[in-house]
């Protein structure tokens, strides 16, 4: 009787502690903003039919390659990255499926969309946009965001930020919204 009661104390802590830390999961964005994103995107196949794709709203990682702010708008050209969760969550390095553009409305602060930085956006997809990179005028698929997420890795893969250099060290990282679901440009404490 004394160990079935005590299997039964554990088994419920357990539950309890389970219940607990799924409730704990790292997520870089509001709720309501990854409320619709389609988790089944084909990112290949927009990038080969961009125009042909219906406006659908998604969740990708890339790297940045590089950056262009006409007026209030910034276009960040990012090379795709799967998005992990462990050992770190976010873009983690690996082979990249191709280039998009990123466009958002709003302000970001310059050292956050340096090139190399890891990022993650939510917004909806669009047809293409001609953008330069290296000086050469080419025609991306891209993405209205509604926020970004950017660390200021410097190239380095976010899992292996404490691991580089001397010490360790903070990774700064930032959340950004455009108007349609915040304040423009403002900041969201990651």
């Amino acid at each position: 009787m004394v160990v079935k009661e005590t299997h039964m104390k554990f088994l419920l802590k357990a539950l309890w502690f389970s219940l607990i830390c799924s409730g704990c999961s790292y997520q870089v964005f509001p709720s309501d903003v990854l409320n619709g994103v389609d988790h089944d995107f084909d990112f290949a196949r927009w990038r080969m039919i961009p125009n042909e794709i219906q406006p659908t709203k998604v969740e990708l990682g890339g790297r940045i390659v590089e950056t262009q702010t006409i007026g209030g708008t910034t276009t960040i050209i990012t090379a795709e990255l799967p998005i992990v969760r462990y050992p770190a969550y976010g873009p983690k390095q690996g082979k990249s499926k191709g280039e998009f553009a990123i466009s958002y409305q709003g302000e970001v602060d310059k050292p956050f969309v340096h090139p190399g930085n890891r990022i993650m956006v939510v917004g909806i997809t669009r047809g293409t946009k001609m953008v330069h990179v290296d000086d050469v005028v080419r025609s991306l698929p891209i993405i209205d965001a509604t926020c970004i997420h950017v660390w200021k890795t410097g190239g380095t893969d976010i899992a292996d930020y404490a691991s580089s250099g001397a010490g360790y060290g903070v990774l700064e990282e930032e959340t950004f919204c455009a108007s349609t679901s915040a304040p423009s440009g403002k900041k969201i404490p990651a």
